[in-house]
């Protein structure tokens, strides 16, 4: 007889407690600044056109993300179809959209497992990571220069160091001081940098897809401040929202809800009150996360259903 098994990866409960405790903590912070009030009517006498039209570059930019990481295992010599792909970024979707820093992303590596190595889909993720980290950097400087603000670059510099000293041990023969076993285990996380880094076409392709998926993410974000109302140059955001999302990339919250909210209130300060940045956070996280993990949850029931005997 068929019977199915579900598996649903767990976060640490220890983990989940702090980081839902630190998320409490600082939203009661920001609340405690802000009229919540405030916040509600700036929600509501958003304009539906702009929010619906958010849509577009989102769906637009998931495929452009599925297309991606499909052209990264193919690079890694592994044949995986695009639909194929596709269910398994959105079954990922809900435990990325609550993980810190996005790393319940490593989940499509169990929905491969049968098909690819753990370590080596896991190394794919990072490769993506990689390459959106670089992305977002090059998207923050270009922004500063065409604005001419330049009060965080030195950070975001810091950021282009530490990831390209991560992509020189990534593509490097190091071998770590440690038991074979584990020696082989690193090798293959690092393998999709290294094969991409080594087929050109492959790399200029993952190159253009992390431009656009982010492009169409400032797009979005830009259609977020437009529909309550707030006039900003698309250089400014161009330059900004990509240290608010470094921010909210830090492991203190769940899916950087709280961090990431804070930081678009002090980095856009000069366009908005502060009640209606963080309308604009609220729009960003509903959208980008609570949403899609919305979507993302069917795929996640139809990928972890395991037939056994």
């Amino acid at each position: 007889m068929i019977k199915e098994k579900r598996f649903l990866p767990r976060i640490p409960k220890t983990l989940t407690f702090i980081l839902i405790t630190l998320l409490i903590l600082i939203l009661i912070f920001i609340f405690a600044k802000i009229d919540i009030w405030s916040v509600i009517r700036a929600l509501e006498t958003s304009t539906t056109m702009y929010l619906f039209c958010s849509i577009i570059p989102q769906a637009v930019s998931i495929l452009i993300l599925v297309k991606r990481w499909q052209t990264i295992l193919y690079a890694m010599r592994y044949q995986v179809s695009f639909s194929r792909c596709f269910k398994i970024v959105m079954a990922a979707l809900p435990l990325t959209s609550i993980t810190p820093s996005k790393s319940g992303d490593v989940i499509r590596a169990y929905y491969l497992r049968d098909e690819i190595p753990l370590t080596k889909t896991a190394g794919s993720v990072l490769t993506e990571r990689i390459f959106d980290v670089l992305t977002l950097i090059l998207f923050s400087l270009a922004g500063m220069a065409l604005y001419h603000r330049y009060e965080f670059a030195g950070a975001v510099l810091v950021m282009l160091v530490l990831t390209a000293l991560l992509l020189f041990l990534l593509c490097s023969d190091l071998q770590l001081p440690v038991r074979e076993p584990w020696n082989s285990k690193a090798q293959n996380f690092a393998l999709s940098m290294k094969l991409l880094i080594r087929n050109k076409k492959a790399l200029i392709s993952v190159t253009l897809y992390s431009l656009l998926i982010w492009l169409l993410s400032i797009i979005q974000t830009l259609l977020f401040f437009y529909a309550l109302g707030i006039e900003i140059p698309m250089a400014f955001v161009m330059g900004n929202i990509p240290i608010a999302i470094f921010i909210g990339m830090i492991p203190v919250t769940l899916g950087g809800m709280g961090t990431r909210d804070a930081a678009i209130i002090v980095l856009f300060s000069e366009y908005a009150s502060p009640s209606e940045l963080l309308a604009v956070g609220i729009l960003f996280s509903a959208f980008r996360y609570w949403l899609l993990s919305l979507i993302g949850i069917p795929f996640m029931r139809m990928m972890t259903k395991i037939p056994r005997s």
